[in-house]
């Protein structure tokens, strides 16, 4: 066997270490004959590799199979429907999850792995192939060129192994291994977009690996110190690190350096960061700290912007120079006081600060002459927090030596020439007050600067240093801009409800899952099947099918399935509830109690799901469906619905409300519960007179009941409150999992901030005192019975009492709080919340409640409380308080799509705007750091465009509490740029009033920006 039959047997194992051991011990001759072959070994070693993967693919594939075979004959064994084996299949892979604790996940399958390689298998033969060249290609360039061959590009990006390449080049000369680190180093690049845990260059390891073992020193090489400071470095790394007196000078030199540690803090500062580690070296005498001042100071010489400085001036601020150390380069700091970026001239200023204020009692202090030089460069900048530190520091200086103000008069002269006018301001309050410290030359140099200022602040120095008074004019009226609002669109207008007529219109709603359709469905059937059963069987005949065997049936289309079974095969036997449906009878969820003569049929009420799996709303629509089918099963189906709507916005007009109950009295037929129930909540806010009268004269009990809703004694509007609980100890999704220990947050304000997902909204429905007045209607919360309590119905009553008993007990259950948490996964809350506005069109607040805790929940149309279900609650009638708000005020601060939008123009154009309680909400958020006042003013922008003025500012008003408490009344550049844009609102709208946390920013002492835009919208406001 030659030598390369041994070497390419070695490689064929992927054993790089011992690929290593050999070619370290072959002679001259050994390595001409490896080196010859190796370049041509290349693709016949990868496809080795792939063949052996191929072979296991297969293999892991046929088990793979073997097991889904398996796994559908042990589910079908137990009745496990089709889709869901399917379903439970895909979604372990399939290696078919954990049903029953039978089968393993492929984590603890030993199989798997056995036939399923882990993934760096694939590039197993790139390390002993780059061990190989490295130990037996001749020249140092040769083997660099080797190294960063594009061949050996690992696939799944593992790091390329060291410790073999090293132990390869061992046995060559030490000249020739440090040509070799200092070539590597020269092609050392930082590569962009790197993984989690992948070195900046793939050779760094290798190269700063055989810089030290040599002793070589590194190159001049900018992107080798970038890619040796890109490591995470900790203090006892680099206190072994014999690169680190050589790299370390060259990391205040190197370009990119400051960039790329930008991100590091000083508070807190981590153990593993580079201000960490210096910090502790120096403190330790590892590394000089006169080397590392000197290497900040020097970086900030030579320039650059605030983020290339800002790790240089961390590390500056953590060494805590001393005065002498300061005084040493005193000079340097004074350089940096003009030009540098804000924070180097910042903490250069307040370096020479304290060392002047040192000059009384110690040597080292500032010599007079540095520090004229020092305010002129500091007077000369821009920044007006500069500018004014610089003038409280001469100010101190001329209290001290009130004989240098002559001299300091120059520098003085600059701050009266500031852009800003509090700079302005402050040096003119310094001129006045010391005055007489000035003398001839002095008063001249400010006399010559003062007409760069306003008039009024001129002659404050004209009246004590002499000259020229200005005339002061008039305050000119801020400029109105032209403005064109744009029209509010209307909200769509109400249409007619189209119900089906003929036979064939009502076959073609079946199955429909618009709300709309399948109410269209359910009015055109229940109307046939009494005035053309035959037609409307012969139609449906083709379109029926059998309802689920398995679970609740929780959706309209379930339950229409059966009912046109029941239709098209009267008294054939539907599936019964498996055992997997719902839970049994006495254990299942209360629902409202109910007239024991018009309860459900045990079968169907094991079909319902329980009150706690469904929505409110939902629950209703699902009771109709079911009273539908018993009563067809029971043969007693009334000849007409009373709650299919007349309008597309689901109202039902009075009249036809009334001639509906009419038809029902000529035929002596009683109206179904939840039948009776939806049609009371579908009415109109304001009923037509004619309906009033016609009503009266109802003899049946429904009709008295429909007669009391119409004469203004129907459902009195619920309070409905929205509190934040709060959970600080939470985790981010703990909404959806359980309920940890917290408190409300209007009760106690929790210490340090809070995140928005630490809180919840929850809302409650509070029926008013007058919602149970009247004989029909309960006195108490609903309690549920159960079919199984038939035989304790009170004698004596009749069957139209009883109905109306039972829908007020149904509209009751509508008034109950939603609940706080609504566990992720568990129940099938939501699914039907596009009926939710034609359930209860006229009291859109109370339908807003029940969806709060559904406003994050999302199916495949989007968010479940957006979009067109914005609109629809935009669109229906009735009071709007804080659960609407919540929902528009949480839409919009993600982002302005089209519909939320409409929801918000809708709302504008009726005049119901929740704008005040809108506001309250936006600023909590803005103070809580929820929202950012850039997004609130896009918002309310977006608001006076369409000329909405008034609701805009009543937004405004009520969110600039908040606005101000998270500012604190500090400058801030969004801050003044929204109170100016509120004061332009506030004039349009012709706002007046105070308020009172605007008018607190305004009494304050000072002239910053936010104080002077308070006073200006506190004067507009009480001057209108």
């Amino acid at each position: 066997m030659t030598v390369w039959e041994e070497v390419r047997d070695l490689i064929g194992t992927g054993d790089a270490f011992k690929v290593a051991a050999r070619v370290a011990d072959l002679d001259d001759a050994g390595r001409r004959e490896v080196a010859r072959e190796l370049p041509g070994h290349i693709q016949e070693a990868r496809r080795e590799v792939e063949r052996r993967l191929s072979e296991r693919g297969e293999e892991y594939d046929r088990i793979r199979l073997a097991r889904g075979e398996a796994y559908k004959r042990f589910a079908r064994e137990r009745g496990v429907p089709e889709h869901e084996i399917h379903r439970r299949w895909a979604e372990t892979l399939g290696w078919g999850g954990d049903m029953e604790g039978t089968w393993e996940g492929p984590k603890n399958n030993r199989e798997y792995y056995r036939a399923f390689p882990p993934p760096f298998d694939g590039d197993a033969w790139i390390d002993p192939m780059r061990v190989a060249g490295a130990g037996t290609l001749p020249g140092a360039a040769a083997v660099v060129a080797w190294l960063n061959r594009r061949d050996f590009e690992r696939r799944h990006r593992s790091a390329d192994l060291v410790e073999p390449v090293l132990q390869a080049v061992a046995t060559r000369p030490a000249e020739w291994q440090a040509d070799l680190a200092v070539r590597l180093a020269l092609r050392v690049r930082v590569r962009r977009g790197g993984w989690e845990g992948d070195p900046r260059d793939r050779n760094l390891p290798l190269t700063l690996a055989l810089l030290g073992r040599t002793g070589a020193t590194p190159p001049e090489h900018d992107p080798l110190v970038l890619a040796w400071v890109g490591t995470p470095p900790t203090a006892e790394r680099l206190r072994e690190d014999p690169l680190l007196d050589v790299l370390l000078p060259r990391l205040f030199q190197a370009q990119g350096v400051g960039r790329a540690l930008r991100e590091e803090r000083a508070d807190p500062l981590a153990a593993e960061s580079w201000l960490g580690a210096l910090r502790t070296l120096a403190a330790e005498g590892r590394v000089s700290r006169e080397a590392l001042l000197k290497g900040c100071v020097g970086r900030f010489l030579r320039g650059g912007g605030a983020t290339d400085l800002r790790f240089f001036a961390r590390l500056h601020e953590l060494l805590e120079p001393s005065p002498a150390e300061v005084a040493s380069r005193a000079g340097d700091y004074l350089r940096l006081l003009p030009t540098a970026p804000g924070p180097v001239a910042e903490l250069s200023f307040r370096h020479l600060r304290h060392l002047d204020s040192l000059s009384g009692d110690n040597a080292a202090g500032l010599d007079p002459d540095d520090v004229s030089e020092a305010l002129s460069g500091l007077l000369f900048r821009a920044e007006s927090g500069l500018v004014k530190a610089g003038l409280a520091w001469l100010d101190r200086l001329l209290q001290r030596e009130p004989e240098r103000a002559d001299e300091l008069s120059p520098a003085l002269a600059l701050a009266l020439g500031h852009e800003a006018p509090a700079v302005q301001e402050r040096a003119v309050r310094l001129l006045v007050g010391h005055a007489a410290a000035f003398g001839p030359l002095g008063a001249e140099t400010v006399r010559d600067a003062s007409g760069q200022l306003p008039a009024g602040l001129s002659n404050r120095l004209v009246a004590v240093f002499g000259g020229d008074l200005q005339e002061e004019p008039e305050p000119e009226p801020e400029p109105e801009e032209p403005f064109v609002p744009a029209e509010i669109p209307e909200p769509p207008p109400a249409t007619v409800f189209p119900v089906p007529r003929t036979p064939r219109q009502v076959a073609a709603l079946f199955g429909k899952k618009d709300w709309a359709e399948a109410e269209g469905f359910l009015g055109g059937f229940v109307r046939l099947a009494a005035g053309d059963p035959t037609g409307l069987r012969d139609a449906l005949a083709a379109r029926s099918e059998r309802p689920p065997t398995q679970g609740d049936w929780t959706s309209p289309e379930c339950w229409g399935a059966a009912i046109v079974a029941e239709f098209v095969d009267p008294g054939a036997e539907l599936p019964e509830p498996g055992a997997g449906a719902g839970l049994p009878t006495d254990l299942r969820p209360e629902s409202p109690s109910e007239s024991l003569s018009e309860s459900l049929s045990e079968s169907l009420w094991a079909r319902l799901p329980g009150r706690d799996e469904v929505c409110a709303p939902e629950w209703l629509v699902l009771r109709r469906h079911a009273e539908i089918l018993d009563a067809l099963k029971e043969g007693v189906l009334p000849p007409l619905l009373l709650a299919t709507p007349t309008l597309s916005t689901g109202h039902l007009d009075p009249v036809e409300l009334v001639a509906r109950i009419e038809e029902l009295e000529r035929t002596g037929v009683e109206p179904l519960p939840a039948d009776l129930a939806q049609a009371l909540l579908r009415l109109p806010r304001e009923a037509d007179p004619v309906a009033v009268t016609r009503a009266a004269a109802l003899t049946s009990a429904a009709g008295r009941e429909a007669a009391r809703w119409l004469a203004g004694n129907g459902l009195p509007d619920p309070v409905v409150t929205v509190r934040r609980f709060c959970s600080p100890s939470a985790k981010p999704d703990w909404g959806l999992e359980e309920d940890p220990a917290g408190h409300w947050l209007d009760e106690r304000e929790p210490q340090g901030a809070l995140e928005a997902w630490q809180t919840l909204a929850v809302a409650s429905i509070t029926p008013s005192d007058s919602t149970v007045t009247g004989s029909t209607m309960t006195d108490s919360a609903p309690s549920d019975i159960t079919p199984s309590d038939r035989a304790d119905e009170e004698a004596g009553t009749s069957a139209g009492e009883r109905t109306v008993r039972a829908a007020a007990s149904l509209i009751a259950g509508l008034l109950v709080s939603p609940p706080r948490f609504l566990e992720e996964g568990r129940g099938h809350h939501g699914r039907l919340i596009g009926w939710w506005p034609g359930v209860m069109p006229s009291h859109r607040e109370v339908i807003a409640a029940h969806m709060v805790p559904l406003r994050f929940r999302s199916d495949w149309t989007g968010g479940l409380v957006d979009g067109p279900r914005l609109t629809d609650l935009a669109c229906a009638r009735g009071p709007v308080g804080q659960a609407t708000a919540l929902l528009l005020v949480e839409r919009l601060a993600l982002s302005m799509s089209v519909y939320r939008r409409r929801a918000v123009q809708y709302l504008l154009a009726t005049g119901d705007l929740p704008a005040t309680r809108m506001g309250t909400e936006f600023g909590e958020r803005i103070r809580r750091a929820w929202l950012s006042i850039f997004r609130f003013r896009t918002i309310m922008e977006d608001a006076v465009c369409v000329g909405t003025h008034r609701e805009a500012w009543a937004m405004i008003a009520a969110a600039l509490p908040g606005l101000l408490a998270v500012s604190g009344g500090r400058p801030s550049k969004e801050l003044v740029g929204f109170l100016a844009f509120a004061r332009r609102v506030a004039r349009r709208a012709k706002a007046t009033g105070e308020i009172p946390e605007v008018t607190a920013v305004a009494g304050r002492k000072g002239s910053t920006q936010v104080i002077r835009e308070c006073r200006a919208l506190r004067d507009l406001l009480s001057a209108q």
